[in-house]
C-alpha cells in the first residue's frame, strides 16, 4: 500500500489522527528545510523525551531539564516555534473533527443543542405558534466582543490560520482528484512556511486601532454570514415544527456589539478620539460589506420589467432618480440597484434603515411580479444583513470607571459653589444633589473647560457621544457602563451627564458591579433608584427596562471561585426579585471571561444554569479576548456556538417548567461559598509572602512586556495586589499551569461539608444530577482541575529564591488540588477527573507532552533572564520569554 493510500484509508477510520499527522509531517518537512536536520533531530529527541516522560519515566524530568539548559537560545527558539506552530494547527485539526462529528450527527438527525432540537422540544412541550412568536419577541441575546488583553495571537497569524482552516475543510467536504490533493497540499505547505517565518507576536504595542480592526475582521469575515445562516435555520425549524404559520418575518432576538474602541476604563488609549475613529471605521466596515452584495444583485437583477412588470413606487422612484437617462432599457431593477450602490458609497445614507427601506421597495416590487425565488434568495440575505448590522455594524458600548465620573462631578460642584467636597457627603445628600441637577436647566458642562485633565476628558466623552449621535443616530452607542459601581449616586451621576449632552433618552444607564460585596450591596442600590422619581421617568422613556452589569472576574480574583459564583447566582436572583417588584425587565449583562476562572466556559451551559427569573428581560455577554478568535476563526465552529447559545435562550427562557432551588441545596452553596472564600482569602492575601511568590513562579512581571494589547496591566499605578487586573491575575497562573484561580479553595469547601455533615456528599451528588448551576459549577471546575498541571507548576516553583517560601506555598498548591482533585471525583463518583469525559481527557492527554517542553523552556529562559544584567543579551532573552507565552497559550487553548 502507498503512502497516499495509506493515508486514505488512515483517513476514513481515524479522520483526527490523520490530519494530525499531515499537518504534523507537514510542518516537520518545513523545520528541515528552514532550520536544518539537526534542529528537527532536536526537536524529535525534546519531543519523545517529554512523550516518556508523561507515560511514568520519572528519570524523563531531569532530561529533558538537561536537554533545555544545554540547549543555546538559538535552538530554544526554533523548539518554541515548533512546538507553538504544532498547537496551533492541532487546534485547526481538533476543530475540523468537532465540525465532522456535528455534521454526521445532523445527518443521522441527533444533533442535540441545535435551533431544531429546541424549536421541536418546545413543539412537544405542547407551546403553540403563538406562544412561541411571543418568546421570540421576548428573547434578547447581545454578544459583546471586547478587547481584553489576552488574545496572543496577531492578527496576521489567525488570517493564516483561518486560509489553513479552509483548506482542511475543502480537503474534508470535497472528493479530490490525486492532482487536486497535490494542489492543495502544496498550499497548506506555503500557508505553513508563512507562519514559520512570521514573527508569533508583535513588535509593538497594539493600537486601539489595531484592537478595533482586530473586531472588524471578524464580524465581516464570519460574523455577518454566520449570523444571517443562524435566523435562515430559526426559521426553517418554526417552518418544519409549525408549518401552518409564515416565518418570514423575525424579530432581532440575537445580535452582537462591541466594546472595542469605547472601553476605557483603566485604559487611557481610548481618548473620545479613538472612539470617533472607531465609529467611522465600524460604519466604513459595513459599507464596505455590503458593496460588492448589490453589485452582484445589480449584475443578476437582469428581469426584463417591461415583460414581467414592475411596481409603481418602484418605477417613480427610478424615474424621479434617473429622468429620462435610462442606463439599462427595460431592466429597472439594474437601475434601482445601482443608485443603491451609488448612495451607499457617496454617504447619503445616514443609517442602516434608510438603505433598508430602498432595498426592500426592490423586493416587494419581485414578490409582486412573480420574482419569488429572487426576492427570498440573495436579496432577502442582503436585507437580513442590513436589519442586524445596520451601517453602525455594531452598537459601541461606552465603558468608564465610576469612581473617574464621581471626581468630575466633584470638580464641577466645587467649580460652580454647589458643594466644597462633594465626595465626603451621604449618599443621600449625594443623590439630592444630583437630582436637583438633572432637573436644572442651565448647563454644567463648561462650554470651554478648563479644569483637571480627567475632568475634561469625562466632559469630552459625553460630548462625543452626543456628537455621534447626532451624526448617526442614537444605535450608534446605546449603553453607557460605570465599572466599579457602588452606590446610586455612580448611576445618577450617568444620568446627569446624559440629561447635560441630551442623549438620556436614547442611552441605556448600566452600573457594573463587581466586588463581592458590591454584588451583595447590588439589589438594595437598584431599588433606591426605582424609587426615585426622576429616575423612573428616565426609564419610563427607556420602555420600562434596566441593563444591570455583573463582573466575573473581580469578584472571583477577590473571593476565589465558589463564593464568586455563588455570590453572582444569588445577586441576579435579588436583582430580577427587585426589577419584578418595580415592574421593571431586567436585561442582565453577564461579563464573563474567556477562562473558567474569569467566569468562562461553554456559554449556552452557563445561560441554562442562570435563575430562570434572570432572563425575562434578555441577556448580554461579553467574548472576551482568545475567545473571539476560537469561536469565530471557523465559520463552522461559529455557527455551532451561535447554535447552542440560541437553543439555550430559546429553551431557557421559554420553559414554564423550572428546576426548584431546595432550601438545603441553597444552605449547602452558603456553607461551601463562605468555606471557599475563607481558604482562598487565607491562601492569597493573607498567606506572607504569596505576592512573592507568585512574582517568582509565575511569569506575571514578563507579561506586561507583552503588546497583546493596548490596555495597561494595572488599572492604576502601584496600589499593590489590588490594583492588578484580574486577566493577568489567571494568566500568569495559566502559563504556570497551576490555574489556582479556577479551583483553590474547592477542596476545602466540599471537604469540610462533607466531614460536618453526614449526608453531604449524597446530597452534593443530587445537586450536581438536578441543579443545572451547581453541574456547570463541578464541571468547570473539574476541567480546569485536569488542565492543571503541579508537576510542571513545580518547576515554576523552583524560581522562587526563598526555598522556605517556595516549599511552604508549593505544599499547600498542591495538597489542595489533590483534596479538589479527590472531592470532585467522588461527588461525580468516577475514578479519574474528566473519566464522562473521554473526548476531552485525550484531548489534554494528546497536548500535554507537547506543552511540557514549552514549559520547560520558559522556565530556563525566566531563570537567565531574571539573572541577566546585559541589555543586549536580555532583550533577546524577553523576545524568546514572549514567544513561548505565546505557545502555551495555543497549547492550552486559553490565556486569561
Amino acid at each position: 500500500m502507498t503512502n497516499r493510500q495509506q493515508a486514505t484509508t488512515d483517513r476514513k477510520t481515524n479522520p483526527l489522527s490523520a490530519d494530525i499527522r499531515l499537518l504534523g509531517n507537514l510542518l516537520g518537512q518545513i523545520i528541515r528545510e528552514q532550520e536544518g536536520d539537526a534542529a528537527f533531530d532536536l526537536v524529535e529527541q525534546v519531543r519523545h523525551t517529554a512523550i516518556a516522560r508523561r507515560q511514568g519515566d520519572i528519570d524523563k524530568t531531569d532530561e529533558l531539564r538537561r536537554i533545555i539548559d544545554e540547549t543555546g537560545l538559538d535552538a530554544r527558539n526554533v523548539l518554541i516555534k515548533a512546538f507553538g506552530n504544532y498547537f496551533q494547527l492541532i487546534n485547526i485539526a481538533e476543530d475540523q473533527q468537532r465540525i465532522r462529528v456535528l455534521r454526521q450527527r445532523e445527518a443521522e438527525g441527533e444533533l442535540s443543542e441545535s435551533i431544531h432540537a429546541a424549536v421541536h422540544q418546545l413543539r412537544d412541550a405542547g407551546e403553540t405558534a403563538d406562544d412561541v412568536r411571543a418568546l421570540l419577541e421576548r428573547i434578547r441575546v447581545r454578544l459583546v466582543f471586547t478587547a481584553h488583553p489576552s488574545e496572543a495571537k496577531r492578527t496576521e497569524v489567525l488570517v493564516k490560520l483561518q486560509h489553513i482552516s479552509a483548506m482542511m475543510n475543502e480537503r474534508d467536504s470535497k472528493n479530490l482528484l490525486p492532482r487536486e490533493h497535490r494542489m492543495l497540499e502544496a498550499a497548506l505547505l506555503e500557508e505553513i512556511e508563512e507562519l514559520w517565518q512570521t514573527r508569533p507576536t508583535r513588535s509593538t504595542r497594539k493600537t486601539v486601532d489595531d484592537e478595533v480592526d482586530f473586531g472588524i475582521y471578524f464580524i465581516k469575515s464570519v460574523v455577518m454570514d454566520v449570523l444571517v445562516n443562524i435566523y435562515d435555520d430559526l426559521r426553517d425549524a418554526l417552518s418544519l415544527y409549525y408549518p401552518a404559520e409564515d416565518w418570514s418575518e423575525l424579530p432581532p432576538l440575537l445580535r452582537f456589539a462591541s466594546w472595542i474602541g469605547g472601553d476605557r476604563d483603566g485604559n487611557p488609549n481610548v481618548t473620545p478620539g479613538a472612539t470617533r475613529r472607531t465609529v467611522a471605521k465600524l460604519r466604513e466596515a459595513a459599507q464596505s460589506a455590503y458593496l460588492p452584495e448589490i453589485d452582484t444583485l445589480r449584475d443578476h437583477l437582469t428581469q426584463w420589467t417591461d415583460d414581467v412588470g414592475v411596481s409603481d413606487e418602484l418605477r417613480k422612484t427610478v424615474e424621479a432618480s434617473l429622468g429620462t437617462q435610462i442606463t439599462y432599457p427595460g431592466e429597472l431593477y439594474r437601475h434601482r440597484m445601482e443608485r443603491i450602490h451609488e448612495k451607499l458609497e457617496s454617504g447619503v445614507y445616514r443609517d442602516g434603515d434608510s438603505l433598508l427601506a430602498d432595498l426592500r421597495m426592490v423586493q416587494r416590487s419581485l414578490q409582486a411580479h412573480r420574482g419569488i425565488h429572487v426576492a427570498n434568495g440573495l436579496l432577502r440575505r442582503l436585507i437580513d444583513k442590513v436589519a442586524l448590522f445596520g451601517l453602525h455594524l455594531v452598537p459601541l458600548d461606552i465603558r468608564e470607571d465610576a469612581r473617574l465620573h464621581s471626581a468630575a462631578v466633584a470638580e464641577l460642584f466645587k467649580h460652580y459653589g454647589i458643594a466644597e467636597d462633594y465626595a465626603s457627603l451621604p449618599e443621600d445628600e449625594k443623590q439630592r444633589l444630583l437630582i436637583h441637577e438633572i432637573n436644572n436647566p442651565r448647563p454644567l458642562f463648561p462650554p470651554q473647560p478648563n479644569l483637571s485633565h480627567t475632568t475634561n476628558l469625562v466632559i469630552e466623552t459625553w460630548r462625543m457621544m452626543a456628537d455621534l449621535h447626532h451624526e448617526y443616530g442614537p444605535l450608534v452607542i446605546d449603553s453607557a457602563i460605570a465599572s466599579m459601581s457602588q452606590e446610586a449616586s455612580d448611576v445618577l451621576t450617568m444620568l446627569l451627564f446624559a440629561t447635560e449632552v441630551g442623549i438620556a433618552d436614547d442611552l441605556d444607564i448600566v452600573p457594573l458591579f463587581e466586588t463581592i460585596d458590591d454584588l451583595r450591596h447590588a439589589s438594595a442600590v437598584m431599588q433606591a433608584l426605582f424609587v426615585n422619581p426622576v429616575y423612573h421617568a428616565h426609564l419610563a422613556v427607556r420602555g420600562m427596562r434596566q441593563q444591570i452589569m455583573i463582573g466575573y472576574s473581580d469578584s472571583s480574583k477577590d473571593g476565589g471561585y465558589l463564593a464568586s459564583n455563588w455570590g453572582l447566582y444569588t445577586a441576579q436572583e435579588q436583582l430580577a426579585e427587585t426589577c419584578n417588584a418595580a415592574g421593571v425587565a431586567l436585561e442582565l449583562f453577564h461579563g464573563r471571561g474567556g477562562s473558567i476562572g474569569r467566569g468562562g466556559g461553554p456559554t449556552n451551559r452557563s445561560i441554562l444554569s442562570q435563575p430562570p427569573e434572570s432572563l425575562r428581560g434578555g441577556i448580554k455577554i461579553t467574548e472576551q479576548g482568545e475567545v473571539i478568535a476560537y469561536r469565530y476563526l471557523n465559520m463552522g465552529i461559529a455557527q455551532r456556538h451561535l447554535h447552542q447559545v440560541l437553543n439555550a435562550a430559546l429553551l431557557a427562557m421559554g420553559s414554564e417548567v423550572h428546576v426548584e432551588v431546595l432550601p438545603k441545596w441553597r444552605a449547602v452553596m452558603n456553607t461551601l461559598s463562605e468555606a471557599g472564600r475563607t481558604a482562598y482569602r487565607k491562601f492569597v492575601y493573607e498567606t506572607d509572602g504569596f505576592l512573592e511568590y507568585w512574582q517568582q513562579a509565575t511569569p506575571i512581571n514578563e507579561l506586561s512586556h507583552m503588546t497583546i494589547s493596548s490596555r495597561p496591566a494595572k488599572r492604576k499605578s502601584g496600589g499593590g495586589f489590588e490594583s492588578i487586573r484580574a486577566i493577568p491575575w489567571v494568566f500568569s497562573w495559566m502559563q504556570s499551569r497551576a490555574i489556582i484561580p479556577s479551583w483553590f479553595g474547592v477542596g476545602y469547601a466540599l471537604e469540610a461539608l462533607c466531614k460536618q455533615d453526614a449526608d453531604g456528599l449524597a446530597t452534593l451528588r443530587t445537586m450536581y444530577r438536578d441543579w443545572p448551576f451547581f453541574t456547570a459549577l463541578i464541571d468547570n471546575t473539574q476541567l480546569d482541575l485536569a488542565k492543571a498541571d503541579l508537576g510542571i507548576a513545580e518547576q515554576y516553583a523552583s524560581l522562587v529564591e526563598d526555598a522556605a517560601l517556595r516549599d511552604r506555598i508549593f505544599n499547600k498548591m498542591r495538597d489542595e488540588h489533590e483534596r479538589a482533585s479527590v472531592y470532585i471525583c467522588r461527588v461525580l463518583e468516577q475514578e479519574h477527573l474528566l473519566d464522562r469525559s473521554p473526548v476531552l481527557q485525550r484531548s489534554i492527554e494528546r497536548r500535554n507532552p507537547y506543552v511540557d517542553p514549552l514549559n520547560f523552556i520558559q522556565v530556563a529562559l525566566l531563570r537567565e533572564w531574571r539573572r541577566q544584567s546585559d541589555s543586549a543579551a536580555s532583550e533577546a532573552l524577553l523576545t524568546a520569554i514572549l514567544a513561548s507565552i505565546n505557545g502555551i497559550a495555543a497549547g492550552m487553548k486559553t490565556t486569561g
